[in-house]
């Protein structure tokens, strides 16, 4: 029922409850019920008295079919998929899945409208309400082992920035190593996990977080976050169209970095740089470094100028200085 719902309801105008239950061949209290269900949820429906119930326009329930059908065929078949209502995680269900598979060589992605226990970047939780954001992962085979894989999640968090811009959404930009930002704010997370033989063969689990519908989780959220809704932008929230032009970006992208490393995109990354030419901290366990980002380099790698000269950082947690002086 849900599903036809949002296809009556997706063009983002109003329609009373009793056109909804007429159309659907249901009460008005069982159009009531579902769709209180999902505002209990945080899911973003408008109540108006006398005017019914809207959705924003092209908001919709994910649906392989019509992933599939907004991307070329034989990439389609290219990929092992599968739709979940509700997992823990989609990476922690990939990575399940690789264990159980001596050789996995086929690409696969899975997609869940809810997960349970998203995971961020160092054990954070990823907030997942239900039909409300992307929750996607992608098992990519490579080879050469994990240095092979310097730059990764830089390259993804540029793809998804390069794809949301095609869709309508302007000013997104990048914080080193896994963020998407808008107006300053979180607007999606990349966590890459690698499985098998680390010196050779292994996959790349590319967890990949981005809040489209969600409008209501301040109390869930420590940092300051935003959404392709919350953002009034009118670019394209069709997830489904969202997920296939991503996946479709990504995969041709991993092509040339196969070949190439993360080279060819350094200078791609660094005009979508939300804070180089500004004071930093990094932070990475017991240490810390304060400087002005500079880029990256040709691995993906952090270039802090610091009083001393440029440091070349791999890892930590970047925020901004508030003054120089800190």
């Amino acid at each position: 029922m849900l599903a036809a719902l949002f296809n009556m309801m997706s063009n983002g105008q109003f329609h009373s409850g009793e056109e909804l239950g007429k159309a659907l061949g249901v009460s008005r209290a069982a159009v009531w019920k579902a769709l209180k269900r999902l505002e209990d949820d945080g899911f973003p429906i408008q109540r108006v008295r006398g005017r019914g119930y809207r959705i924003p326009r092209g908001a919709c329930l994910l649906d392989l079919a019509a992933i599939h059908a907004a991307m070329p065929a034989e990439l389609v078949a290219r990929i092992d998929w599968q739709l979940l209502d509700t997992v823990d995680s989609t990476n922690a269900q990939l990575m399940r899945q690789l264990a159980s598979s001596a050789n996995q060589q086929q690409p696969l992605a899975c997609i869940a409208e809810r997960q349970s226990a998203g995971k961020g970047r160092r054990g954070r939780e990823w907030v997942s309400p239900y039909a409300q954001n992307i929750y996607l992962s992608l098992a990519l085979p490579f080879s050469g082992g994990a240095q092979r894989l310097e730059g990764l999640s830089l390259l993804v968090g540029l793809v998804l920035v390069e794809t949301l811009e095609a869709c309508g959404f302007k000013g997104c930009a990048l914080k080193w190593p896994n963020d998407v930002l808008l107006d300053g704010r979180k607007l999606a997370g990349i966590l890459v996990e690698l499985a098998g033989d680390l010196t050779s063969d292994c996959v790349a689990i590319i967890g990949v977080g981005v809040n489209v519908l969600m409008s209501d989780a301040e109390a869930a959220i420590e940092q300051a976050w935003t959404s392709l809704l919350l953002s009034r932008q009118g670019g394209q929230l069709n997830r489904n169209l969202l997920v296939a032009a991503f996946i479709q970006r990504l995969l041709a992208a991993v092509q040339l970095f196969r070949e190439q490393g993360f080279a060819p995109y350094v200078d791609a990354w660094q005009r979508r740089d939300a804070w180089r030419g500004l004071p930093v901290r990094v932070e990475a366990g017991v240490n810390c470094w304060s400087g002005v980002g500079l880029g990256v380099d040709s691995r993906g790698a952090l270039r802090l100028g610091t009083v001393d000269g440029e440091v070349l950082l791999n890892g930590g947690e970047v925020s901004l200085r508030l003054n120089d002086d800190s």
